[in-house]
């Protein structure tokens, strides 16, 4: 076997570079999951870029189904997908947010 070297990369909030800069305000997004209008934890909420469809973030909902996208660009349009983790009901879309 021959030694590999390995470089550590510093883990970042965000997926991808949304270009922050002093022009650009600080916003964020919440929300809640709800199934059967019950709040509901057992899901993956993933926000997009709705400019080149790549994604943000990911985040799984709190005990009580809430979610939080924190510092980001109030500039961007995007949309948020919440999968079902049980694969009981298809995926919900939300289009058109915009940090605030």
């Amino acid at each position: 076997m021959r030694p590999v070297s390995r470089n550590v990369a510093l883990s970042n909030y965000f997926i991808q570079n949304l270009g922050f800069g002093s022009k650009n305000t600080v916003a964020s997004i919440k929300g809640t999951t709800k199934k059967l209008s019950v709040n509901y934890e057992d899901a993956r909420v993933a926000l997009y870029n709705k400019a080149n469809l790549s994604p943000i973030a990911i985040r799984k909902p709190d005990i009580n189904g809430v979610y939080h996208f924190n510092g980001l660009n109030n500039s961007i349009n995007c949309f948020i997908v919440a999968f079902d983790n049980k694969k009981q009901y298809n995926a919900v879309i939300q289009d058109g947010v915009v940090p605030k």
